[in-house]
């Protein structure tokens, strides 16, 4: 399983699920990455400041660790 590590609320914190690459034009493009549903990642990282990991699971953000 491979995560993605992000800053978020300007905090370093890794997503576990519910990050997927996005599809590079170029053969040395950095890697980037499509989030879901960013803005409730946003507000589920104010709820729980604390939270170094996230995952998405059925639609939602949770804090994982």
């Amino acid at each position: 399983m491979e995560s993605v590590r992000t800053v978020v609320l300007g905090k370093p914190v890794f997503l576990l699920t519910g990050a997927k690459p996005r599809k590079a034009k170029e053969k040395h493009a950095s890697a980037s990455f499509d989030v879901e549903a960013p803005e409730k990642l946003i507000e589920t990282a104010r709820r729980n400041p604390d939270a170094v990991a996230f995952g998405f699971v059925a639609g939602s953000w949770v804090a994982a660790a």
